[in-house]
């Protein structure tokens, strides 16, 4: 592969602007595409996988990309993104990853499996070390998690920082919460569910809320849920289209505790 024209877009979520305000991040097959959005012919191609990509993401400031694939050698490769180079190796998995995620100081990577993987790992980018693992879902012929997000930290009963991750699992007719002590590799919440009562949908995308309160969830039905994460319970929904919802980007509104 010399140089890539257009961008295919099968796979939510594979497209990033990065924050240098310069460079897209994209896949193509088995490849990450760097591309300089002022010069259409300095393009840089990350090879390392064996197999079509399945999910990307970029860490918050853009040092590094996380990119899993499909197949036999179902991995994750954490990428450098100055550097041009593969820095982690995770191979833990199998079968295919279904989403990834970097938490808000980038010191930790969510992967989740697919299906038929059905296993959850946190990562330490500090040393590319698993720090913690669970099953993804509980039952994995009705439920398969699509889409994952780190929260920033878990809040005490006043709403002050623990040490203690955040993040939120969501797909066919489940939610889940979950907390994780890093240092100790002992989960506070273990993927709890969200009460949803007769509310069951298909999750595609998930945005929390700038001050961590809400999580925001698209669903393939086109419409948003809205969960408290304190009281793990759904506090509204709201219908915002005919089709599905492919992604969520969550703003502060113009008065206090208002969201847009």
């Amino acid at each position: 592969l010399e140089h890539a024209i257009g961008y295919g877009g099968q796979i939510r979520g594979s497209l990033k602007f990065h924050p240098n305000n310069r460079d897209i991040v994209y896949t193509a097959g088995g490849c990450v595409v760097i591309a300089d959005m002022s010069d259409p012919h300095n393009q840089v191609f990350l090879r390392g996988h064996d197999d079509d990509i399945t999910c990307m993401t970029l860490s918050p400031s853009g040092r590094y990309i996380a990119s899993g694939q499909k197949g036999d050698n179902a991995d994750v490769i954490v990428w450098d993104f100055d550097e041009k180079r593969l820095l982690y190796r995770l191979q833990s998995h199998d079968t295919g990853i279904a989403c990834v995620s970097f938490s808000h100081d980038e010191k930790l990577l969510l992967s989740v499996g697919c299906n038929l993987d059905n296993r959850l790992f946190v990562w330490d980018m500090a040393s590319g070390l698993m720090t913690g693992q669970s099953a993804a879902v509980e039952k994995t012929d009705s439920q398969d998690i699509r889409c994952a997000v780190f929260g920033g930290y878990l809040k005490d009963i006043k709403r002050r920082d623990t040490q203690n991750y955040m993040f939120i699992t969501a797909g066919q007719r489940c939610m889940r919460l979950w907390a994780l002590d890093p240092h100790t590799g002992a989960w506070v919440h273990q993927g709890d569910g969200l009460t949803t009562l007769s509310h069951v949908r298909d999750y595609t995308c998930i945005s929390f809320s700038p001050d961590k309160k809400y999580v925001f969830v698209g669903s393939t039905t086109g419409d948003v849920t809205v969960f408290d994460t304190k009281a793990k319970a759904m506090a509204d929904s709201k219908q915002v289209c005919k089709g599905g919802v492919d992604s969520i980007l969550v703003l502060d509104g113009r008065e206090e505790g208002t969201y847009s």
